[in-house]
């Protein structure tokens, strides 16, 4: 990008970025003033630098320029005067105004015109070819609703022989165009009652100017919005809450800015300000906010809507899904304000793209995270609220992430664990059974069980289980397993049709209570599978 010199900063001071189109001539004129074309044979003649001898650097048209845009930089206006020819002017106009007319015109410079200083002469005969007197050279054109104003330089006599001063012809206009293209009253206000300096190449009171209208657009929006907020808090709609935080938020900011912006464009600050926002910082800044905000509503809204449609696992994925197009969205907003600052986005995405391999290795775990994640949700072994247990760990499913699942143990304990690991592991999904299993081993004691009191508790059992109404009847079996070391052992086996727990831990509890009691009521006892002293009197 090209280092197009504004007047006033062409001393080696590069522009914003946001102006990096080539002008087509010695002026590019902002804010509607015409661009004058020039074709090549018009051009200007550019030499190499000029050994200048002038204390002021005004040998030559280029030095003259120069030495103004230093002066008025430095807000020296009675050495910037140095370089006007205050020679011959109109009656109601004074040799003593000469820094009053100096910061006029740095004015008018400021807000209308950008100068290429390169395509100034440098040598002390000026520039030839260009349909002027030699002692004339231009350095730009305003062009008014009604006319056309040249700016000039010229040769003038010294005490050395001759040197180059802004023209009297030009400076003679100064007062008429700082009346129609000057800073207004409350510009003039602030640069009367606010220090001289510079913050950025831009002036302190100009920067004042721009906090004013900021605080000013926040005092007529934020009413607005307010009377917005409450007015969607008193409807039904069921996302109030977070539509009433974007409006109270994001959106009045993108306000606030938009208004600063259309006063500023309209206003009478200089052009360099008017580059210094046109950054578009903050109406980035705003954007990016206000869809961001958005995009969480629509998440929320989303997410309700398949909650309410029983698809759980979709809405379980819909927050990852939507900080995955968030980035994107960050992303792309950067790459076209870098466009609009004037770097070229597509450089930067190859550039990308090279730097790309080595981010790719040193985030190779985050990587294969990601698609552990694509994994989790396509195949769907396990769901947001499952109970499963993963090796070792027990637990329900509380989030799956871009990065990691989050898993609630039964200690109530919370254990992150990264996905690229997790779709490796053994999972075993407690919560996807449609039934749970019964199963009782029972020893009976030899000496008080005979052959027909075990046939009785068999059939007992069974008749219970069949009879209970959470037990299901196929498969069912109770039947005599053999003669085992310390007693009659019985299997009893059965499904409970239910896929709570804590469900079947009730009638869980019903059917071996009730096995003992059959137990009992046979005459007959259960034995441990270690026999256990007992007392004399048992």
């Amino acid at each position: 990008m090209k280092n197009w010199l504004l007047l006033w900063v062409g001393l080696a001071i590069t522009p914003f970025t946001g102006f990096a189109a080539t002008p087509t001539n010695v002026v590019d004129i902002m804010n509607g003033v015409a661009v004058e074309d020039v074709s090549e044979n018009e051009a200007l003649q550019v030499d190499q630098a000029y050994d200048y001898k002038d204390s002021l650097q005004r040998d030559t048209p280029r030095g003259t320029l120069e030495g103004f845009t230093r002066a008025v930089y430095e807000q020296d206006y009675n050495r910037a005067a140095e370089y006007l020819d205050l020679r011959y002017l109109p009656d109601n106009m004074s040799r003593d105004k000469g820094a009053e007319y100096a910061k006029q015109l740095q004015a008018i410079i400021d807000r209308n015109i950008w100068i290429d200083i390169e395509q100034i002469n440098d040598t002390p005969q000026g520039a030839d070819g260009d349909q002027l007197p030699s002692f004339r050279d231009i350095f730009g054109r305003i062009k008014l609703p009604s006319d056309e104003i040249a700016l000039f330089l010229q040769r003038v006599p010294s005490d050395s022989g001759s040197i180059w001063k802004i023209s009297n012809a030009t400076v003679a206009k100064v007062p008429r165009l700082y009346e129609n293209l000057g800073y207004g009253p409350v510009a003039e206000w602030f640069i009367s009652n606010l220090p001289e300096g510079r913050i950025l190449k831009v002036n302190t009171w100009e920067w004042a100017l721009i906090l004013t209208y900021l605080i000013v657009a926040f005092c007529v929006i934020i009413p607005i919005t307010w009377l917005c907020k409450l007015l969607i808090l008193r409807t039904d709609y069921h996302l109030k809450t977070e539509l009433a935080s974007i409006v109270a938020g994001p959106l009045r900011f993108f306000l606030a800015v938009i208004v600063v912006r259309t006063w500023s464009s309209s206003g009478t600050i200089s052009a360099a300000a008017l580059e210094a926002m046109d950054t578009g910082f903050l109406t980035f800044v705003s954007i990016v906010w206000l869809g961001w905000s958005g995009m969480g509503i629509i998440q929320a809204g989303l997410k309700q809507r398949m909650i309410n449609k029983g698809q759980k696992q979709g809405a379980s994925l819909l927050r990852p899904l939507i900080n995955f197009i968030r980035v994107i969205f960050v992303i792309l907003a950067i790459l076209i304000w870098l466009e609009h600052l004037g770097f070229n986005a597509g450089a930067i995405i190859a550039g990308m793209g090279i730097g790309g391999i080595a981010i790719a290795l040193a985030s190779k775990q985050s990587i294969e995270n990601f698609i552990g994640t694509i994994t989790l949700y396509s195949a769907a072994p396990i769901k947001v609220g499952n109970l499963c247990k993963f090796g070792s760990i027990r637990g329900t499913v509380e989030e799956i992430g871009l990065r990691c699942t989050q898993i609630r143990t039964l200690d109530r304990t919370l254990i992150h664990v990264p996905n690229a690991k997790l779709v490796e592991m053994e999972i075993e999904n407690i919560s996807e059974r449609e039934k749970i299993r019964f199963k009782a081993d029972i020893r009976l004691d030899y000496l008080m069980t005979d052959t027909e009191k075990l046939k009785g508790i068999i059939a007992d059992i069974k008749e219970m289980l069949e009879s209970h109404e959470s037990v299901m009847k196929e498969p069912l079996r109770v039947t005599f397993k053999g003669f085992g070391l310390h007693g009659l052992q019985v299997n009893i086996f059965a499904y409970i049709g239910t896929k709570s727990f804590p469900k079947y831990q009730v009638v869980s509890e019903e059917l071996h209570l009730g096995i003992m009691d059959i137990v009992t009521k046979h005459g007959s006892r259960i034995i441990p599978v270690a026999p256990v002293a007992l007392n004399p009197g048992q």
